[in-house]
């Protein structure tokens, strides 16, 4: 009973925190509308546009499956903001002291902490990629998939971005939890997202190791970004967040519960 009455708790801390409504309409609507423009634009030079005939092309365009894609990198900023806002929260004034007054086990709070931000990341994820990649298609009229239904392609696409934004935001999460301040996996994360994780990814190779480097590697913006090995960079990352989520466990059991630090 400990553990149902910890995870409804958590559900209605995360469902109710203005973080999440702010996220939810930028990831949902923002994102979407973004895959209108980008779409339209796309439309305006063709589907089959090539730099040759095309001389404002830098690239030729991607294959359509790939098409959208690139746009759902802008969710992961997002995702990264609301896990790092939500794995602090219980140290900002001190409102673990709070949750551990309703249920005194340390474990189930953490427990259900994590399952609670697990699922309701990755379906959230999930319908923001799946509304993204169909108001792409939507725009490119005939030339696109059918809405809706789309390829098994696609949706197996989806579900690899899914799991990037999922595990990128539960890192983001951890980090905020273990150190007990939003602005470490901030400052970890999102200079990654702003292109340092590429740059450094394409000057030292031990830096394609980095958890967004990784999470790139499973997001369908191109044919060249999917060689790698997907398994092998979902198992990185899940090492990342395994890492971390044991030195929290042990920070959480062993330090002293307070305010913020």
């Amino acid at each position: 009973m400990g553990l149902i009455y910890s995870l409804h708790s958590e559900i209605l801390k995360l469902l109710y925190k203005r973080a999440t409504h702010i996220v939810l309409f930028l990831i949902l609507v923002f994102q979407t509308f973004l895959a209108n423009i980008g779409a339209s634009q796309i439309v305006s030079v063709g589907i089959h546009a090539t730099p040759e005939a095309t001389p404002e092309l830098v690239e030729a365009i991607p294959p359509i499956e790939f098409l959208g894609f690139d746009v759902t990198l802008v969710g992961i900023f997002f995702m990264i903001i609301l896990g790092s806002i939500y794995g602090a929260e219980e140290y900002k004034g001190s409102a673990i002291r709070t949750s551990l007054l309703s249920n005194p086990s340390r474990i189930t709070l953490l427990v259900s902490k994590t399952l609670i931000w697990l699922v309701f990341s990755f379906v959230i994820s999930f319908l923001s990629i799946f509304l993204t990649i169909n108001m792409t298609h939507y725009v490119l009229g005939q030339d696109g998939l059918l809405l809706f239904s789309l390829n098994g392609t696609v949706w197996f696409y989806m579900f690899l971005d899914s799991i990037a934004w999922t595990l990128l935001g539960f890192l983001a999460y951890i980090l905020a939890l273990t150190f007990k301040k939003a602005l470490v996996p901030l400052l970890f994360l999102l200079p990654q997202v702003y292109n340092l994780g590429t740059f450094l990814a394409d000057h030292i190779s031990i830096a394609k190791f980095l958890p967004v480097s990784l999470s790139y590697g499973l997001i369908a913006t191109s044919p060249q970004m999917l060689e790698q090995n997907s398994l092998q960079n979902i198992l990185l990352l899940l090492c990342w967040n395994l890492s971390f989520l044991a030195l929290a466990i042990y920070r959480l059991l062993q330090s002293d519960i307070g305010g913020g630090e």
